[in-house]
């Protein structure tokens, strides 16, 4: 009598390779930042990201960071709580129960 024979083995092997996830897309690259000073003295730091349709804002150098996006360029860029407009050295800011401001860049 033969115990333990049986082609388990190989499909848990199979199983476990198809479980097993790719590896996680690389965020797109920058390939420019500027800061961009507003009206009321304070500033924001934006990067612009090479997907053409995202980018990062901060309001401090190291402080957290706000992904906004847009459909297509050309459109404002919306995230959570915040809606960028770029036009030219200039970001318009428009946030919920806040006035607009703009801010230029330096």
């Amino acid at each position: 009598m033969l115990a333990g024979c049986s082609d388990k083995g190989e499909r848990e092997i199979s199983n476990d390779a198809a479980n097993v996830a790719p590896p996680p897309a690389m965020p797109p690259s920058i390939v420019a930042s500027h800061t961009y000073r507003c009206a009321d003295g304070g500033l924001l730091y934006v990067d612009f990201l090479q997907d053409g349709t995202s980018i990062n804002v901060r309001r401090q150098p190291s402080g957290p960071v706000l992904r906004l996006s847009t459909p297509s360029q050309g459109l404002a860029y919306v995230g959570d709580g915040m809606n960028l407009t770029v036009s030219g050295k200039e970001v318009r800011i428009d946030e919920p129960k806040k006035a607009s401001r703009t801010c230029k860049r330096g």
